[in-house]
């Protein structure tokens, strides 16, 4: 059983796993609003103010999703006008907020379990991890997650994965939620400093530092969740970084009768040998396609 159940798991608490980690002070407002088109609708802004910080998500090139701090909570649900009064205070002065779809309050927490299984039973997502919103990861996260888990459970159901497939979801997928959690952590707290000389010193380096195009690929590589890696894994060999491929279905399964079934074959354009694993990532990768090179390739086959 997978537990996919939030940030309130049953399945989690029935496990006894301790969600560790701490809440932050400050209540945050979310809202749903529709736009004027004058920013673009495929950027997001992270906009630090000495009122506090707010994201904007693009949700189309009208409509669009506010994450701010707020210092006082009013009624039960933010109103259009505070929305508007804190896009005035914080935001791009290009935009304006016409109307209100949804809005909520919330409290937000950075946890995390220390093991994503415990026998036949696995949990996921908000029931494994939760963090600040800002950077905008947390369903990238959750997905990765079952990306990761579905393709060894299938194996594994299959009686083509061992118990040490298994074992591989928690040691992947644990290293890469801690840095999303410090990620956010981080972001957060630069984003939402009190202090003015730290503030001032932001509100500098920012804007210089995010014009140097390795901080934008680094950025963005980060923020994605394009840039995951499982160097160290025990099913993998090598860096681990995901191979992007147009087709990664419908191979022909030929490269050896123990593994019918298990393995499609396709050709590259080049003599490289590549181990691709079904959720995209590298399991084992050779500059060279001889004998030497497929026995190892068949050997971490075999690990897993």
């Amino acid at each position: 059983m997978v537990g996919c159940d939030g940030a309130h798991s049953t399945v989690r608490h029935q496990l006894n796993l301790p969600f560790e980690g701490a809440e932050y002070q400050a209540s945050f407002l979310l809202a749903d609003v529709d736009t004027n088109t004058r920013l673009p609708a495929d950027e997001m802004q992270l906009c630090p103010s000495e009122y506090g910080p707010v994201a904007i998500f693009p949700m189309s090139a009208t409509c669009r999703r506010i994450v701010a701090t707020v210092e006082n909570v009013e009624g039960d649900a933010p109103p259009l006008d505070l929305v508007r009064k804190i896009l005035a205070q914080r935001a791009p002065s290009a935009i304006e907020a016409d109307g209100l779809h949804w809005s909520s309050y919330f409290r937000i927490h950075h946890r995390q379990v220390a093991r994503l299984r415990e026998g036949r039973m696995f949990i996921a997502g908000d029931a494994a991890h939760i963090h600040s919103p800002f950077g905008g990861q947390g369903m990238n996260t959750g997905l990765h997650d079952i990306w990761n888990l579905v393709w060894k459970l299938d194996l594994f159901l299959k009686g083509r994965g061992s118990q040490e497939l298994l074992d591989s979801y928690s040691s992947e997928r644990l290293p890469v939620i801690k840095n999303v959690i410090e990620t956010t952590d981080l972001l957060t707290k630069i984003m939402g400093t009190p202090h003015r000389f730290a503030q001032a010193l932001r509100d500098t380096v920012i804007p210089i530092v995010s014009r140097l195009a390795p901080f934008q690929h680094a950025f963005v590589q980060r923020l994605s969740e394009l840039g995951i890696a499982y160097q160290g894994s025990p099913i993998v060999e090598g860096p681990g970084k995901r191979y992007f491929d147009d087709s990664l279905r419908e191979g022909k399964k030929q490269l050896a009768a123990s593994f019918s079934g298990v393995v499609e074959l396709r050709s590259l354009d080049n003599q490289d040998l590549l181990l691709v694993r079904p959720d995209g990532y590298v399991a084992y990768s050779s500059h060279n396609s001889d004998t030497a090179a497929f026995e190892a390739m068949c050997s971490v086959l075999g690990s897993g």
